[in-house]
């Protein structure tokens, strides 16, 4: 098994090695078509259904040789790693030495891949038969598509609503206050695009990092994630910038992923406050990093502030349950 687990190496490799030499790579045919990429944090019941899975269908639809599958720990404490080596040891292995991070781990998963596309899934997602094989199709056949996402499951079968718009200022301010205790109101409805139809592919503005399958040479345009973000709102800044520079992002609903959201959480009272700081902080960034050159920055204090009272309101509502 090809495992790093020197994190000094890993770091190394993600400091110094650009995603231009991949491309480069690429350019010249020295590449596989597929790398999936998963980040775990303590979730190794999970990892080990989403490794099942993979192993299940990704050795059927793709050509033996032609993918890599790369596990991305961010300093697990549950024997993540120790069971990954004992049930699938074709796995490349990194371990890094502390938590750094989504959209980090991510990076270096991508950078310590050599492939036309990149798959990233969240250790709490499951696949199915020609869930990948079929997006990577869609991506060959719509070249100047720069992501895609499938049509992501809940565990009781329900469609998530995993694509949606860009948040404007007012339906993320309002979305925010009113959708911590009324979620169907029409601001954030607007915002999950909770009323178009999902049958079809379908242009949009950003789909969910839970899973989505990335074309590489897009990467070269947009650079990697942006590793100010910890955790959430990565995904849609990534799309973000693959708009601006050209690229097209889609909504793939022929294919299907299944996403076991939230189950990993012990406490899901402290859990949920945590994870409403963690999501504020990182709209309070993308607001600030995507509209500090436009007049919109004139509302940003009043944005910040609508942010904070969501933190609040959910710590009021976990109280009340």
């Amino acid at each position: 098994m090809d495992s790093i687990n020197n994190i000094n190496k890993a770091y190394n490799l993600h400091n110094n090695t650009g995603i231009n030499n991949t491309v480069t790579d690429i350019e010249n045919n020295h590449l596989n078509k597929l790398s999936i990429i998963i980040v775990n944090y303590n979730a190794k019941n999970y990892l080990k259904k989403c490794l099942s899975s993979i192993f299940n269908f990704i050795p059927l639809e793709f050509i033996p040789g032609s993918f890599e599958v790369i596990l991305v720990d961010n300093a697990s404490q549950d024997d993540s790693v120790s069971m990954v080596k004992k049930n699938f040891p074709q796995v490349k292995i990194i371990v890094n030495s502390k938590n750094i991070g989504f959209a980090a781990a991510n990076n270096i998963g991508i950078k310590n891949s050599l492939s036309e596309y990149i798959m990233l899934l969240n250790s709490d997602c499951e696949i199915y038969s020609n869930s990948v094989k079929s997006l990577v199709d869609f991506m060959d056949k719509n070249k100047d598509t720069g992501i895609a996402g499938p049509k992501i499951l809940n565990s009781d079968g329900s469609v998530q609503l995993s694509c949606r718009r860009f948040p404007s200022l007012i339906d993320a301010a309002m979305h925010s206050l009113i959708g911590v205790f009324i979620p169907d109101n029409p601001f954030s409805k607007r915002y999950k695009l909770a009323e178009i139809c999902r049958q079809e592919p379908l242009a949009v503005d950003w789909v969910s990092g839970s899973c989505m399958l990335i074309r590489r040479v897009a990467l070269k345009d947009t650079g990697l994630m942006d590793e100010k973000y910890f955790m959430y709102v990565e995904d849609t800044d990534l799309c973000y910038q693959m708009w601006k520079k050209g690229w097209k992002v889609f909504y793939f609903p022929k294919s299907s992923v299944l996403h076991h959201v939230g189950k990993s959480s012990e406490n899901k009272k402290i859990n949920q406050i945590n994870q409403s700081i963690m999501m504020q902080k990182s709209a309070a960034y993308f607001f600030l990093k995507n509209y500090k050159k436009t007049w919109k920055i004139l509302l940003l204090p009043i944005i910040f502030l609508v942010l904070g009272l969501r933190i609040l309101l959910t710590f009021i509502k976990n109280l009340l349950k």
